[in-house]
C-alpha cells in the first residue's frame, strides 16, 4: 500500500503541469458551455412548435408490362443460284466406292512419297 501511494505522489510531482494544464481546459470548457447557453443560443419558445406538414411519399404503382412487338426477321428472297444436279447424279459412298478412294489415295501417297526422295 505504502508503495501505490509513494507511486502516486512521484507521478502528481511529475506530470503536475499537465494536471494543471487540463484541469485549467476543463473549468475553461465548462465556463464557455455557460456563456453559450446564457447569452447565445436561444431561449425555449413559449410557443408550441408545429410539425412540418410535407406531402407523403408516393409509391410506385406497379403494372402489368407491356408487350412489345416481337421483330422477326425478313423473308429470304430467293436468288436465281445454281441448280443443284439431279439425285440421280451424285456419287453414292457404297463400300465398293470407298475401298476405290482408299485404293485411289494410297497410290497418290505412293507417288507423293516417292517423289520426295
Amino acid at each position: 500500500m505504502v508503495i501505490f501511494v509513494l507511486l502516486a505522489i512521484l507521478l502528481l510531482v511529475l506530470l503536475w503541469q499537465y494536471i494543471l494544464a487540463g484541469l485549467g481546459l476543463w473549468v475553461l470548457v465548462v465556463i464557455m458551455r455557460a456563456v453559450i447557453n446564457w447569452t447565445v443560443a436561444d431561449a425555449k419558445p413559449n410557443y408550441r412548435r408545429q410539425p412540418i406538414q410535407t406531402r407523403p411519399v408516393a409509391r410506385p404503382v406497379q403494372t402489368r408490362p407491356v408487350a412489345r412487338a416481337v421483330q422477326t426477321r425478313p423473308a429470304p428472297t430467293p436468288k436465281p443460284a445454281r441448280e443443284l444436279p439431279a439425285p440421280d447424279y451424285l456419287p453414292r459412298w457404297t463400300a465398293s466406292r470407298r475401298l476405290d478412294a482408299d485404293r485411289e489415295h494410297a497410290q497418290w501417297q505412293k507417288t507423293f512419297d516417292n517423289a520426295a526422295q
